[in-house]
């Protein structure tokens, strides 16, 4: 029964990643085209897909807290169903502070360098 209920939880974890992860991307691309071609609509729609995508990685992080997963090497070390050893959670637990900050740097790096992009090839048609 505990094989069961941890193959439930991986199973929970990886379908709610593949979703957050889908919207994530269609959230990260779509706001410069929406903005520029339907203007105050667009941002409406934006702000409801932007809500889903936030919606499903509260519901990712629920499962890595209720599982006690946090680091890369915990959540890879959990999908494969196998826990940490003591001395290894400890070393795991200690980054998260500095995989924490890097995490949120990394990624809005990334969506300022996407929507500058989206931006450079949607110039043309900016009003």
């Amino acid at each position: 029964m505990k094989e069961e209920i941890k193959k439930s939880e991986i199973e929970k974890l990886n379908h709610y990643g593949n979703i957050f992860t889908l919207l994530l991307l269609i959230t990260m691309v779509s706001v410069v085209p929406l903005a520029v071609f339907l203007h105050f609509y667009g941002m409406i729609i934006f702000g409801v897909l932007f809500a889903f995508t936030m919606y499903f990685a509260f519901k990712v992080e629920r499962c890595k807290k209720d599982n006690d997963v946090q680091t890369f090497k915990e959540i890879v070390a959990f999908a494969e169903g196998k826990r940490l050893d003591e001395i290894e959670k400890y070393q795991e637990a200690g980054k998260r502070p500095y995989q924490k900050v890097l995490l949120v740097i990394g990624s809005a790096v990334i969506t300022l360098i996407v929507c500058c992009l989206l931006l450079w090839v949607l110039k043309p048609f900016i009003v």
